[in-house]
């Protein structure tokens, strides 16, 4: 990027790294290796964006973990290099080299969907290793990230995207987490029986009413902090306190039925402010789209989505996206940026389940989890 960019017009000492999801799992990982605390923007890298991920949003065990051993032995046995396994490291390599791409994918495939259901997805980073040296919490507790800004983001309901549809009991529920979060201990599952208060056996539940099952919002709003907001804050509170940070919370459909709310993804097709099409659909709210693709131009350019002239002319009024500075224990959480339809965008505290977000976030429970 550095040695091409200005073949383009670009500048390449303002490069911003960027990612969705697993994509923005990968940039919080770059993001917090800097282990010797250098002073300044990485070398790669002048800034960041984050967007439904980051370095603590996933679990991130060792190679030894024993799903990862067993997945990883189905996906060889698959692809038929079992044997090879059994032999050597060279060995094995070689049988994957040769081995035909169709096996690899659908092997890749099968282990994959037998994963799916419990959102223990195969193939993930592991700790230890390159880039994982340090986990996570442990980087962003010592200050090991590089200074640069930073905008991060998430949607309302990010798990309602691939939340069980199929959970009726407080049991299925802990059952749930704890098949999904192996680091989770009884004492964990305890706590989250009372943080997120079980509709059937709680009449003041803020998750009664579910569509699909009597679990589904109750599910959705533990996954959704656990594995997204909850990180995004973490990344925002952590950084905030050396570099410009600045931190939205989408609120904006886009298709989904009103069963999902605002799930994951549903903001990648605003980011680009996608034009109607008769094959993919295009945006629901297309001036929405244009504003936040301003707000990334800006950022992209001067490091700040208020400055530039991205935002200026459009339908949609841009209003001052705040640096996030967060003081929560002296009852003055964080300020973000709430993007909403209809000219209703408008900064906000970061306060929504901030008491579940401070037990996710425990640094010592983050560590155990493997986060």
């Amino acid at each position: 990027m550095q040695k091409y960019i200005s073949v383009f017009g670009g500048d390449p000492r303002r490069v911003t790294l960027g990612g969705r999801s697993a994509g923005a799992h990968s940039v919080g990982i770059h993001l917090f290796h800097n282990q010797k605390k250098v002073d300044g923007a990485s070398p790669l890298f002048s800034q960041a964006i984050l967007q439904s991920g980051g370095v603590t949003a996933r679990t991130f065990p060792p190679a030894s973990f024993p799903l990862y051993q067993k997945q990883f032995a189905r996906f060889l046995h698959l692809v038929g290099c079992e044997a090879s396994a059994a032999a050597s490291d060279t060995k094995l390599l070689e049988c994957l080299r040769t081995a035909p791409i169709s096996a690899i994918q659908k092997a890749s495939n099968q282990v994959y969907e037998l994963s799916e259901y419990s959102l223990t997805w195969p193939f993930q980073p592991t700790s230890g290793g390159p880039l994982l040296e340090h986990r996570g919490s442990t980087a962003g507790a010592n200050g090991e990230f590089f200074r640069v800004p930073v905008l991060t983001s998430s949607t309302l309901d990010e798990a309602k995207f691939y939340a069980p549809l199929n959970l009726t009991t407080n049991e299925h529920f802990l059952s749930f987490l704890g098949i999904s979060i192996p680091g989770l201990n009884k004492a964990d599952l305890a706590d989250l029986d009372a943080l997120y208060p079980d509709p059937l056996q709680h009449a003041d539940s803020p998750y009664k009413n579910s569509p699909v099952s009597s679990q589904y919002n109750r599910i959705s709003a533990a996954l959704t902090d656990y594995m997204y907001a909850c990180p995004v804050q973490e990344t925002a509170i952590r950084m905030s306190s050396s570099v410009p940070v600045y931190k939205l919370s989408w609120a904006v459909n886009n298709r989904f039925p009103s069963w999902q709310g605002i799930p994951h993804t549903v903001d990648t097709a605003y980011t680009w402010a996608e034009p109607l099409s008769p094959t993919k659909g295009g945006l629901e709210y297309p001036e929405v789209g244009k504003l936040l693709h301003g707000y990334y131009v800006n950022f992209v350019i001067n490091g700040d989505p208020n400055k530039g002239n991205a935002t200026q002319g459009l339908a949609l009024h841009a209003p001052v996206w705040p640096p996030f500075k967060d003081n929560y224990k002296d009852g003055k959480p964080g300020m973000q940026l709430r993007m909403e339809a209809f000219g209703n965008s408008t900064a906000q505290a970061d306060s929504r389940r901030r008491k579940q977000c401070e037990w996710w976030r425990d640094t010592s429970r983050a560590e155990r989890l493997g986060k």
